[in-house]
């Protein structure tokens, strides 16, 4: 086998249907959709420390002060419809208790419908944040990260040369599918998933390449591999 071309690590992303329909294919692709998930990983991570108590308090202090003059209006109410004998005073108490039994049950069933409003209330209150951090972000990139995406799309669609080895990660860790790149880059418009690819006949769908792992880095997308790992990839083949 020529060992005198390039040998490229090509990440097509964590989607085993995508590294399947790659070779059902006899194409390579590049994860390099946007992973806003990620640029808004730290700011996601921070939504847990946004203090919406404090914006709440108020409203739940006089929440809870309408309540307790509530409480104590209807209590007094019912107290005064009781009609009882001057001499009945254990009988009299009795239904004070069930009264009150009963208007502190609804008093906590009205608290903790509260808490439930004011649940939702944070909620709500955290996702438009996550909605201000969107629009704040949508516009902007990491420098490292642009770095990266660029590096990567320039490398795929320009320094992937005809002839030249792409070896793609598969599902099962340690294995990789080895193949020879025979066309230019393509953007196919109205593919599902593979839209920028490179046409490659797969020489081997399934090899195990475990000193590759820890070469595997998916923020670059894709990395050139020489000295050592590309001298046992190819010796790998030599053997098959």
């Amino acid at each position: 086998m020529d060992h005198n071309g390039n040998c490229w690590l090509v990440h097509t992303g964590y989607c085993g249907k995508r590294t399947e329909a790659c070779l059902e294919q006899g194409v390579v692709t590049i994860d390099i959709e946007i992973h806003l998930m990620d640029e808004l990983a730290d700011d996601i991570i921070n939504l847990k420390y946004i203090d919406t108590k404090s914006s709440n308090f108020e409203y739940l202090r006089e929440e809870y002060r309408k309540m307790d003059s509530k409480f104590r209006a209807e209590l007094a109410k019912e107290f005064e419809k009781i009609r009882l004998p001057e001499d009945s005073p254990e009988e009299l108490q009795q239904q004070k208790m069930e009264i009150l039994t009963s208007r502190l049950n609804w008093l906590r069933e009205e608290a903790r419908l509260l808490r439930e409003t004011m649940k939702e209330f944070d909620r709500f209150e955290k996702h438009e944040r996550i909605k201000e951090i969107i629009r704040s972000r949508l516009c902007y990139i990491g420098e490292a990260r642009l770095n990266n995406w660029s590096e990567a799309i320039f490398c795929f669609a320009n320094d992937v040369h005809i002839g030249d080895l792409v070896v793609m990660p598969l599902m099962d860790k340690g294995f990789f599918a080895v193949g020879r790149v025979r066309g230019g880059y393509e953007y196919v418009e109205n593919a599902f998933d593979l839209r920028h690819v490179r046409d490659v006949t797969w020489i081997k769908e399934k090899m195990h390449l475990p000193q590759l792992v820890k070469s595997m880095d998916a923020s670059r997308g894709i990395i050139s591999l020489s000295g050592e790992l590309k001298t046992n990839v190819m010796a790998l083949l030599d053997e098959q």
